[in-house]
């Protein structure tokens, strides 16, 4: 009975509630740490020993190389025969990325198995505005090295949010004008734009513009980035994701690595179903947004003022428009 309960993920069966049980049906009485060792058991009758798992990871991934051909797969340990990272990029991702936009999200989220340690996550939103992982590895511990690990072999820029948290907003005083005028610097489509916005920081502190050309603006300035970014300067990617693997993060290595594959099929499946009975030229998403501006232009009206220039009225809104 103590296993079966173990079986969904999302089962959550604790040792207070297997004392209750075990005296309720079978009229014995369980300290806490019998009870706890119960569940131990029970856990590693289903799922593995936690420590003999780290040992399958070569195997595992070996078999998944030969499985998926393109599948990139990579195994690291120390001299000392510990486990360092594992990294997996499946084929499906691989050749997905080429339809996507240049942007990539990446985030850790920290694993609740015995041996505890990492998970690292890339991913972006496919042509239908559906997450894609393109890559995910398991570290020791979310560090300076693992992260230059996992991003050594992804080989794109975080996303602007982690500039902000992680750099700015730790070594600066974070106040509303701060952060609006970060914000405005990094929307600007202009470097004419970008330069009278930077002038602005200046005001408030001359020590942002040093900081922020030492962070590279071309990771994080619209204006100055040698790929179309459009409108996406931020995602709620990685939350989505972390949320998507929190029964799995309680799993053992191997089965972690084999939840995530099967829920990166699974998504892949059920988006490429979307994909064939889709009839419009756009996916779904994007139809209806360009519906909806389509809508929108034709309740405004265009004021000719020279050949080339017009202004576009929107109730007390005015736009100018280059033809």
């Amino acid at each position: 009975m103590l296993v079966e309960k173990y079986v969904d993920l999302k089962t959550v069966y604790t040792p207070t509630d297997i004392q209750a049980d075990m005296l309720r049906i079978h009229g014995i009485s369980l300290t806490y740490m019998q009870a706890w060792r119960g569940k131990k058991k029970a856990f590693e009758t289903l799922r593995g020993d936690p420590a003999e798992s780290y040992g399958k990871i070569p195997t595992y991934l070996y078999i998944l190389e030969k499985t998926y051909p393109g599948t990139i797969v990579n195994y690291k340990k120390t001299d000392e025969n510990h486990f360092l990272y594992s990294f997996t990029a499946l084929d499906a991702s691989i050749r997905g990325w080429e339809y996507c936009r240049p942007i990539v999200v990446v985030d850790g989220t920290h694993l609740k198995s015995t041996y505890e340690g990492t998970m690292l996550i890339a991913s972006t939103l496919d042509p239908g505005g559906h997450i894609l992982p393109l890559a995910y590895g398991i570290v020791d511990s979310e560090n300076d090295d693992s992260w230059l690990c996992c991003l050594s072999q992804i080989r794109h820029y975080a996303c602007i949010y982690h500039l902000w948290t992680n750099l700015l907003k730790k070594t600066y005083r974070d106040t509303e004008e701060v952060r609006s005028s970060f914000f405005s610097l990094a929307k600007a489509y202009t470097v004419q734009e970008f330069d009278e916005l930077m002038t602005r920081m200046d005001q408030i502190n001359p020590k942002y513009r040093a900081y922020l050309q030492k962070s590279n603006y071309e990771k994080w300035s619209r204006a100055h980035s040698p790929a179309k970014r459009t409108w996406t300067l931020t995602s709620n990617i990685a939350e989505s994701l972390n949320n998507t693997i929190l029964v799995g993060r309680r799993l053992p290595v191997v089965p972690l690595l084999e939840f995530v594959r099967k829920t990166i099929e699974a998504w892949n499946e059920k988006h490429n179903e979307e994909g064939r009975n889709t009839t419009t030229t756009l996916t779904s998403k994007y139809n209806e947004m360009l519906e909806d501006n389509r809508n929108l232009s034709h309740r405004m009206l265009v004021r000719a003022s020279t050949i080339h220039l017009h202004t576009i009225t929107d109730g007390a809104k005015r736009f100018t428009l280059y033809s």
